[in-house]
C-alpha cells in the first residue's frame, strides 16, 4: 500500500457519520365569508373585488376575496390576481422573502350548511410577496339564476367556506452535547494536566475544569496550598469506586444510570465525598436519594451522617415519627 492509499484509508476511518432531521408541522383552519346583497355585486368592475375579514392560520394572516364580474364568456388571457367570476385566497401584508407552503379550498356553502358538489376547488400553492400573495379559481361563482338551482344563494346572500393547512417545517434542535463531549474527554485523558492516585487507581483529569467545578480544587490546584503546581496528587480517605464517581458529576453533571446503580453505602460515601469538595448539587441529589432509603436498619447511620454533614432533609427524614429511631 503506498502512502496515498495509507492516508486515504486513514481519512476513511475517521470520517463521521452526520445526520438532520426536519419535522413537518401543519394548521388547519376553516372560515366562512358571507356575502349579502350579492346582487349588487354587479356593479364592481373586471377585476374588482369584496374582500372577508381577516384570519389567522400558521402564524400568517389570510383573507378571501371575491370577484364576481365575469370577462366575457370565455377567459383568454389569465392575469392574476384577478379571478374572473372566481374568488382567492390571500397572503396578508406578506414581504420580501416570505414563503408559506399551503393547501386550501374555496367552495360554495348550500342553504342547509353543506358543500355545494358544483362549486368546490382546491390547491397547494407556494405563497409570497405579490404577486404570489393570491392564488384562486376562475368561475367558482355563477349567475344568481345557477347559484339558486345550486341552492348556494337564498336571501340574495353567499357563503364561501375556505379551509386552509399551512404546512410549516421546523428543524430540529440536537440534544445538549457538552455532558458527552467532556464525559468522553474524561474517559480518554486527552490533554489531562494532572493524575489523581486513589487507592492505588489513577485518575487522570483537567485542572481548569476542576477548578470550576469545585472550590475545594480551585484552592487546592491554583490557591496557595502547596499542590497548586504538582503533575500528581495523592487522594486518603476516599475509596477510588467514589472518586470515580465524583469525577464523573464533574464533568457531566449527572451520575451513570442517574445513580440507580448507586446502593446506600456508596451514595452514602459519595455525599460525604460531595460535600468534602463543595459540590452542592451531587451532595443534594445524594441527600434526596438516601432519604428515601431510610428505615429501622439505616435511620442511626443516616442520623449521624445528616447531622455530621449538614443535611436538614435527611435529618427530617430520620426524625419522622413514623420511623422508629
Amino acid at each position: 500500500m503506498n502512502l496515498h492509499q495509507r492516508v486515504t484509508a486513514c481519512d476513511a476511518r475517521r470520517q463521521s457519520k452526520t445526520s438532520s432531521r426536519c419535522v413537518a408541522e401543519s394548521t388547519t383552519v376553516t372560515h366562512d365569508f358571507e356575502v349579502a346583497g350579492y346582487s349588487q355585486l354587479k356593479a364592481l368592475g373586471v377585476g374588482q373585488y369584496v374582500s372577508s375579514g381577516t384570519f389567522s392560520a400558521g402564524e400568517h394572516d389570510w383573507a378571501i376575496r371575491v370577484y364576481p364580474k365575469q370577462y366575457g364568456n370565455v377567459i383568454a388571457h389569465y392575469q392574476p390576481p384577478l379571478f374572473y367570476a372566481g374568488a382567492s385566497l390571500q397572503l396578508r401584508n406578506a414581504g420580501v422573502g416570505t414563503e408559506v407552503t399551503a393547501s386550501f379550498t374555496l367552495s360554495l356553502l348550500q342553504k342547509d350548511g353543506r358543500v355545494s358538489p358544483m362549486a368546490k376547488r382546491t390547491m397547494t400553492a407556494a405563497f409570497g410577496a405579490p404577486p404570489r400573495d393570491s392564488y384562486g379559481f376562475h368561475k367558482l361563482l355563477a349567475s344568481a339564476t345557477m347559484l339558486q338551482k345550486w341552492r348556494c344563494l337564498h336571501n340574495d346572500a353567499l357563503t364561501i367556506r375556505c379551509v386552509l393547512t399551512v404546512v410549516r417545517t421546523r428543524d430540529t434542535v440536537p440534544p445538549p452535547e457538552l455532558a458527552g463531549h467532556l464525559g468522553s474527554l474524561l474517559a480518554t485523558g486527552m490533554g489531562a494536566d494532572v493524575t489523581f492516585d486513589v487507592g492505588g487507581r489513577a485518575f487522570p483529569a483537567h485542572r481548569v475544569l476542576l477548578a470550576a467545578r469545585s472550590p475545594v480544587f480551585r484552592a487546592e490546584l491554583f490557591g496557595h496550598m502547596m499542590e497548586k503546581d504538582a503533575r500528581r496528587i495523592r487522594i486518603a480517605g476516599v475509596r477510588p469506586e467514589i472518586f470515580e464517581l465524583l469525577l464523573h458529576f464533574i464533568y457531566t453533571d449527572s451520575l451513570p444510570g442517574d445513580g440507580e446503580g448507586c446502593d446506600t453505602a456508596t451514595l452514602q460515601h459519595l455525599l460525604v465525598a460531595a460535600d468534602l469538595y463543595g459540590i452542592d448539587r451531587l451532595k443534594h441529589i445524594c441527600e434526596g436519594k438516601l432519604h428515601a432509603s431510610v428505615d429501622e436498619k439505616t435511620v442511626a447511620s443516616m442520623l449521624a451522617l445528616a447531622e455530621r454533614h449538614n443535611c436538614p432533609r435527611l435529618r427530617d427524614a430520620c426524625l419522622n415519627p413514623n420511623v422508629h429511631c
